[in-house]
């Protein structure tokens, strides 16, 4: 059936957006996207989602910098809503298309 073949597919993707994660934070153990002190006189660019699990709520982030910890990581993020509330999030707080936005903009790091 498609259905299962979908699934299947995004599992796939799931797991080959996991492992190419893991492998850059292997390669490099901090990634700055956008430099915490130019808040004060810029607005970065970049917006991703995350799903407030519990009141269900969707809200824009602006992602600061990833970075290795040991066995786990942190995502640090500020809130898009003028305040800049600073977050820490995981991978997996993020829908699939933004886990690739942040990889893109990992790589852009990579790059500079």
């Amino acid at each position: 059936m498609e259905i299962h073949a979908l699934k299947r597919d995004m599992d796939i993707l799931k797991t080959h957006i996991q492992m190419t994660f893991e492998e850059m934070l292997y390669r490099q153990k901090r990634y700055i996207i956008f430099d915490e002190l130019d808040l004060a006189t810029n607005t970065p660019d970049n917006y991703l989602k995350i799903i407030d699990k519990i009141t269900g709520n969707v809200f824009d982030v602006h992602p600061l910098k990833v970075i290795n910890i040991g066995n786990y990581h942190d995502i640090e993020v500020v809130t898009a809503d003028g305040n800049f509330t600073k977050i820490s999030i995981k991978i997996w707080d993020l829908s699939l298309e933004d886990r690739m936005i942040l990889l893109e903009l990992m790589d852009k790091c990579l790059e500079d």
